[in-house]
């Protein structure tokens, strides 16, 4: 606008024209969405009132009123001068660009993002934190130590994240042991805000805070631990927090430390809260912790963006898009990952096992049979004592058969962690394997799926399995992706073994689980006979013994492992979880027993006490002086 007042006169009325323009459109933008959102009756969508606007400037305070009259005298000289108006085309009117506000309720937050989706608005949201002009939250004192050199593909990863200068919101999907933790540091050392970090276990929790102390400047002080054996709180107005998503999802009663602790989570605005192996989030009791906590930015870090149940897509509205995805192969070749070579091995089932597996009377043991098959366990044992006395590698055996894996490893004198190991004892079994010559196979069960980070492994040997989870096949696998040094181009440098039992149920669930990992570009490579293994105990003493074993105990004593669902360790819930599906009720089981177990008797004798034959024999014995007055009963 020209500095005339006739300039300030055209430049207030297009200001005027645009703001009606700008009311208009906001009020239709409501009425939108409050259609869209099926009406407004909870109250979510709220716009300010469009303002009367101003008809003279004068009176908005933009010149005096000596200045609008001599305004108002022009404008009428120039309409005299210029004769009637010529009839000409009305100019298009300016499009106004305006932004809009309103406040939507914590509870209705879920719902109005999946109604922003594609397949139903289509007018997906973004979330994005500007953490540099964010005055309200206390920056963190916490940078990335000059040792700390991101590869190409973390720093892309970090480009799409951090790409317009904003923190956005997303998922971030690497290999296991391609560096996810360091992705996780880096964007918490470029926001510099107050971070929360959800983990899947115990375990988890202690390796995510080493990795924030080996990346990053961060005081001790100022990062602390939420779990049962450790309920603490940083100091300080910044600071980071590690915890699991059961910790925060719990919905029972607390003790007063971990209460405490809690509203301290709840209560204040996080910067930035990390999700690791973000693809458990759908499940129902951990897709609670989105709505529980308060967080300006998420970021989401996996493997395997893959579920069975197929709500996968809910990550979507939950944390946000998918920011990046790296190839396995391609990281493979340029050495960030190691070169795995996939080996399914069939072992044949021994005709003892074999009957009893097609026998409708053991119908609730099959799985157990397959798994404890004597040529399975021959397999097994033949691949640890090579791998560890010929190639000298550190060897994981994964079992979810609780039975099968206490079984093997008693057998071959190796430990073993499951659901119930103690965390000291599970840190302490960790660091032998990490660090001694003498321990170099150990025996997991599902808990060491996720989080668990042992770069010194190379050789896995799967025997028992979550039937055909795509998911698990992925996660176990990344337990020796950690790049391996001293190996040459070319040539591999971790093995992975799986275990089937031919002719049985496990062949299935094998080619579903393999599904994935072939979509990333491996191949698994079949051997039908391993060295004279599936001979070796068949017909013998053994095969005698754990046949008789298993058969006597109850199905739920030879399945799969069943982690309580107030541990800290993750439960994979998928969709029977979410529907919370009521569980079966177990098959009535005969066993012998006795008339005294069932009245509650059990370990007591019957006796018989004299009655009134022997009390005139009782009333002639010498009685102490202090009861000799006293009348006998």
């Amino acid at each position: 606008a020209k500095a005339t007042p006739a300039g300030r006169h055209e430049a207030g009325s297009a200001a005027v024209a645009g703001a009606a323009a700008a009311a208009e459109q906001a009020a239709s933008l409501t009425g939108d969405m409050a259609a869209a959102f099926g009406g407004d009756e909870g109250g979510f969508l709220r716009t300010a009132a469009p303002a009367q606007m101003p008809l003279r400037e004068a009176e908005a305070g933009l010149i005096t009123d000596q200045q609008q009259e001599e305004i108002d005298a022009q404008r009428e000289l120039d309409e005299s001068a210029a004769g009637p108006a010529l009839p000409t085309e009305a100019p298009a009117p300016a499009q106004a660009v305006a932004t809009h506000s309103f406040e939507i309720e914590a509870a209705q937050v879920e719902h109005v993002k999946a109604r922003c989706l594609p397949h139903a608005l289509n007018y997906p949201m973004m979330e994005e934190y500007d953490f540099a002009n964010d005055t309200a939250n206390k920056d963190l004192e916490m940078d990335l130590k000059p040792m700390a050199q991101l590869r190409p593909y973390q720093e892309k990863s970090l480009a799409k994240m951090f790409g317009n200068g904003r923190a956005r919101s997303g998922i971030i999907v690497l290999p296991c042991g391609a560096g996810k933790s360091l992705v996780g540091v880096a964007a918490a050392c470029r926001v510099r805000k107050s971070i929360l970090v959800l983990c899947t276990s115990s375990v988890s929790v202690d390796q995510w805070r080493m990795q924030f102390k080996l990346w990053s400047t961060i005081p001790d002080r100022n990062i602390s631990r939420f779990i049962s054996e450790s309920k603490e709180m940083w100091q300080g107005d910044a600071g980071v927090t590690v915890t699991t998503y059961n910790m925060v999802a719990f919905s029972g009663r607390r003790s007063e430390e971990a209460q405490k602790v809690m509203d301290a989570i709840t209560s204040r605005e996080w910067g930035l809260m990390v999700l690791d192996e973000v693809h458990v989030v759908p499940a129902h009791m951990f897709r609670k912790v989105i709505g529980i906590t308060k967080a300006h930015c998420k970021l989401g870090l996996t493997a395997t963006l893959v579920r069975e149940d197929e709500l996968i897509a809910d990550l979507n509205f939950l944390i946000g898009p998918k920011l990046y995805e790296a190839n396995w192969l391609d990281l493979q070749e340029n050495g960030y990952i190691a070169r795995v070579q996939c080996v399914e091995v069939w072992c044949e089932m021994t005709p003892r096992f074999y009957r009893a597996y097609m026998s409708k009377e053991y119908a609730q043991l099959q799985q157990a049979l397959y798994v404890m098959n004597p040529n399975k366990y021959a397999a097994a044992e033949f691949l640890v004592r090579y791998h560890e006395q010929q190639c000298g590698d550190k060897v994981i055996v994964f079992s979810d058969n609780v039975h099968a894996l206490k079984e093997y490893a008693i057998a071959m004198r190796k430990p073993f962690i499951y659901g119930p190991t103690p965390l000291h004892e599970r840190n302490r079994i960790l660091y032998a394997f990490k660090h001694s010559s003498e321990i170099n196979t150990i025996f997991l069960s599902k808990v060491g799926d996720n989080s668990i980070d042992i770069p010194e492994a190379n050789v896995i040997i799967q025997i028992s399995s979550h039937a055909g989870s795509r998911r698990q096949e992925a996660q176990r696998l990344g337990r020796i992706l950690r790049a391996k040094q001293n190996t040459r181009k070319g040539e591999y440098n971790a093995f992975f073994y799986s275990l089937v039992s031919k002719d049985t149920a496990e062949m299935v669930y094998s080619a579903r689980r393999q599904q994935f990992l072939i979509d990333q570009g491996y191949a698994f490579k079949v051997i039908t006979k391993l060295s004279d293994s599936n001979s070796k105990y068949q017909g013998t003493e053994m095969e005698t013994d754990v046949l008789k074993k298993l058969l006597a105990a109850r199905a739920d004593e030879a399945g799969i492992e069943e982690l309580p669902l107030g541990a800290d360790d993750l439960v994979e819930q998928g969709a029977k979880m979410l529907r919370a599906a009521p569980k079966k009720a177990p098959k009535a089981r005969r066993v012998k027993g006795s008339m005294a177990a069932l009245s509650g008797a059990a370990g007591l004798s019957y006796r018989e006490y004299a009655t009134g034959k022997g009390k005139e024999e009782a009333s002639k014995k010498k009685r102490h002086a202090l009861f000799a007055g006293r009348k006998r009963l």
